[in-house]
C-alpha cells in the first residue's frame, strides 16, 4: 500500500529536486510510509542492513493513503 505526504518544512525544494521523488502539483511525495518517512524502493537488503533508494521525513498531518488508480 502506497502513501503520499508533504515533506516537513525543513526540507528545501532544491533537496527534493536532487532526490528520486516525484513531487505532484499539490506538493506531495509518493512512496511507502515507514515511521515518519516516505521511502522509495529497496536497493539492497540483508540480515544486517537495508539500503533504500530515497527517504524523506514528512508532515504527519498531510499523510494520506494513495488510491489504487492515482
Amino acid at each position: 500500500m502506497k502513501f503520499k505526504a508533504k515533506p516537513i518544512e525543513e526540507i528545501l525544494t532544491e533537496d527534493l529536486e536532487y532526490s528520486e521523488f516525484d513531487v505532484d502539483a499539490e506538493g506531495y511525495i509518493h512512496g511507502w510510509y515507514v515511521d515518519g518517512y516516505i521511502v522509495g524502493a529497496v536497493l539492497e537488503a540483508n540480515s544486517e542492513y537495508i539500503s533504500l533508494e530515497n527517504w524523506c521525513p514528512v508532515d504527519m498531518d498531510t499523510l494520506k493513503e494513495v488510491e489504487k488508480n492515482e
